[in-house]
């Protein structure tokens, strides 16, 4: 009787924050203190409730919260059992935010998550632009972010996923991608789209935060421009902060710091996701050029022990 009286709380509570705290009009997330809250918790699903709190000391962003293998026959135990996670972790004064594909939509078939992680192909309208598919999914379609209609389509069915589920925060994946890594549609339209989600974001009382695909260091002054007036005081992450390419060349490593400090100085936060790099070298090098007042974070992995979080933090 007393777990399931803990149950009902934390799902009260859950209940509670998404009415009281995460409805349009109210102030937006403040970004963490950096300094103290330096870890950022990516694609959590509901294991991280079988894991020590302690384990959490430095964390207050979740970026996203899923519950996976959802099927029609499951959906209702599925919303409890985010509410209630939900609810375990804001316990904790954490921030617990929700996943979408900024730029990708699929068939409803796909849908596997709660709550729902994109746009359905048969929510757009016939006369959606595409851009071509993801890479071995044929399926997966990105849309062309040079046409308005398009985007504006999307955009509507993005709100409708955010006003079914209010939350301080939206972790926008596949947001963009540089030229220089491949991107395949105009920077600017992609800056565009970003703009419009992020503004979106905050109308129903949300902080944003962008996943792009870029080396820092390879933005022109015009990229930087766009990307700064795009994001605003939302945030972006990253997956490539510091590649082995740019770290093993000190001119690009420059290049890649002095664009850190121009971004941070906007106002944005930026959280580094280490993939195929070293979490402390990262971590040292980030504390050469971090400013007190800045909002960056470094990304893990929940499911994991934090046995180098002490020499991971981004400050001292």
């Amino acid at each position: 009787m007393k777990n399931l009286n803990i149950h009902f709380a934390l799902v009260l509570l859950g209940a509670l924050f998404l009415t009281a705290n995460s409805a349009p009009g109210t102030n937006l997330l403040q970004w963490p203190d950096s300094n103290q809250y330096w870890g950022a918790l990516v694609n959590v699903n509901d294991y991280i409730a079988s894991r020590p709190a302690d384990w959490f000391t430095h964390d207050k962003l979740v970026t996203d919260l899923a519950i996976l293998k959802v099927k029609p026959q499951n959906l209702t135990e599925a919303e409890t059992r985010y509410t209630q996670v939900r609810g375990l972790l804001q316990s904790r004064g954490m921030y617990v935010g929700t996943y979408v594909s900024g730029t990708t939509v699929s068939p409803q078939s796909t849908r596997n998550t709660y709550p729902p992680n994109a746009v359905s192909t048969e929510q757009m309208p016939p006369d959606a632009h595409y851009a071509g598919s993801w890479p071995n999914d044929p399926e997966r379609k990105f849309i062309d972010v040079t046409d308005a209609n398009t985007r504006r389509a999307f955009h509507a069915n993005i709100e409708k996923l955010w006003s079914a589920l209010p939350a301080p925060l939206r972790f926008v994946d596949n947001a963009a991608f540089h030229p220089a890594v491949g991107g395949k549609q105009p920077w600017a339209a992609f800056c565009q789209n970003i703009a419009e989600i992020g503004a979106l974001a905050e109308s129903t009382g949300s902080r944003a935060v962008f996943n792009i695909s870029l080396h820092v260091g390879m933005l022109s002054d015009q990229d930087a421009r766009e990307l700064m007036n795009a994001v605003g005081q939302n945030g972006i992450a990253l997956e490539m902060p510091w590649s082995p390419v740019i770290q093993s060349n000190r001119e690009a490593t420059a290049k890649a710091q002095a664009r850190y400090r121009q971004l941070l100085d906007s106002g944005m936060a930026i959280i580094l996701i280490p993939v195929n790099i070293d979490q402390e070298a990262l971590a040292r090098w980030v504390r050469t050029w971090k400013k007190p007042g800045d909002h960056v974070y470094m990304g893990h992995i929940f499911w994991k022990p934090p046995d180098e979080r002490a020499s991971i933090a981004l400050s001292r």
